[in-house]
């Protein structure tokens, strides 16, 4: 299972961010999604990483 940003309703952001009133931090909510992450060759992670640094991002490849 891999994890990705939830995307909330108006209630569950009230929620949340009386949650971080109350406890003065930032709270992120995470939904789960089906999935387990690719076991990469060293070329195929190296292209990986490289496209992490041209675009800013954290990638997770998936198998299928």
């Amino acid at each position: 299972m891999i994890f990705s940003v939830a995307q909330l309703t108006a209630d569950q952001l009230d929620v949340l961010q009386d949650l971080e009133k109350q406890t003065g931090r930032c709270i992120v909510a995470l939904t789960g999604l089906p999935g387990e992450p690719a076991s990469l060759s060293d070329d195929e992670l190296n292209r990986l990483q490289a496209a992490e640094k041209d675009l800013g991002l954290t990638l997770v490849a998936l198998d299928a």
